[in-house]
């Protein structure tokens, strides 16, 4: 459970992210820069809020977008660069990608309803299999949420643990370890120390223990991923050596597969979801759409191959990922085709 000052930290920051996202857009004038001087100026906590803010979008400056910001409207450079024009995203760069080859197959529209006419059978086809928690998941578990849901719950022990979309987990506190099932989702646990009682999260058939840290345990299909924020967790499936993890550290692994060492984690950005975001520092647009794919029961399709290499770049509500895929309209050369449970981008 968040105290006073965290929940007052957490409104600082948001407002900070908003203050540079503005500063960022292009269009800031002198007054913008000085009346951010004067917000940062009001507290330590405003400097605090402002420096996290900037460490965080530092990291997503480190990108050729970013770079090459100045030039954006020359029409210098090549490839395409999508960043979001709401008012939640970081528009680095704003160039609509040189056009290429004639848009033949969606062009015309025959070809746009005989599209839809293949997404409404497609729709019937995954209306019992929509991306999220499964019914068995949710009556099995102790805990659950649903789709674009969130919960933070406290554990019997005083472990927090914090629920990201559509996610299940059971508790058994029975033995002489303390034993969480994952069965869907992604969840950040703040776990209560312990010594006597190793903390253990069972997921795929592997396991991620600890005593008394912070980490976080996801399932990607048939992928674990654990992401340690603080402390050291160890992280094994039987196949192999185990894996010991520090902070800003991330292991993953499959069924039969030993656990590997993954690259460093950004933490300033990892777990953003806890504060209604996004972030993304040049991710493929499929990677992209896989990740708003959790957080929304319809299903988005990319019909087009070459637009899944498309990179992103910026800071997303996810209360406003409608607007992701509307914007996508205005920054590059594809169209969105909504129908009911199915949209489609060409």
């Amino acid at each position: 459970m968040l105290n006073a000052y965290d929940e007052d930290m957490i409104a600082l920051s948001d407002q900070a992210i908003e203050w540079l996202v503005r500063l960022h857009s292009g269009d800031a004038t002198a007054a913008d820069y000085a009346a951010f001087d004067a917000w940062r100026g009001q507290s330590v906590n405003h400097q605090r809020a402002a420096l996290d803010a900037e460490t965080l979008m530092g990291a997503v400056d480190e990108t050729s977008a970013a770079q090459n910001w100045a030039g954006a409207g020359t029409g210098t450079g090549t490839g395409a660069e999508f960043v979001s024009p709401n008012r939640s995203a970081m528009p680095l760069r704003r160039r609509r990608p040189a056009q290429s080859a004639p848009r033949a197959l969606f062009g015309s529209r025959r070809a746009v309803i005989a599209m839809a006419s293949l997404c409404a059978v497609l729709a019937l086809m995954i209306v019992g299999g929509i991306q999220g928690i499964g019914i068995l998941d949710r009556w099995n578990a102790d805990y659950s949420t649903g789709i674009g849901q969130f919960e933070t719950v406290t554990l019997p022990d005083g472990t927090v643990a914090h629920m990201n979309t559509a996610s299940a987990f059971s508790v058994d506190y029975s033995g002489d370890v303390r034993r969480i099932d994952l069965t869907a989702g992604e969840v950040i646990f703040e776990v209560a120390k312990d010594a006597a009682h190793p903390f253990i999260v069972s997921v795929l058939g592997g396991e991620a223990m600890a005593v008394g840290t912070v980490y976080g345990v996801r399932i990607d299909g048939d992928h674990t991923r654990v992401t340690v924020q603080e402390g050291i967790v160890e992280v094994s499936n039987g196949a192999g050596k185990a894996v010991r993890l520090v902070a800003g550290e991330q292991a993953s692994y499959q069924v039969g597969t030993p656990p590997v060492l993954g690259g460093d984690i950004n933490l300033a950005t990892y777990g953003s979801w806890q504060r209604g975001k996004l972030i993304f520092n040049r991710r493929s647009l499929g990677d992209v759409i896989d990740e708003v794919q959790r957080y929304q029961t319809g299903r988005i399709i990319i019909a087009r191959d070459r637009l899944r290499d498309l990179k992103v770049t910026g800071v997303f509500d996810i209360a406003e990922l409608d607007d992701l895929l509307a914007s996508l309209t205005q920054t590059t050369s594809a169209c969105i085709l909504k129908l009911p449970l199915v949209t489609v981008i060409y």
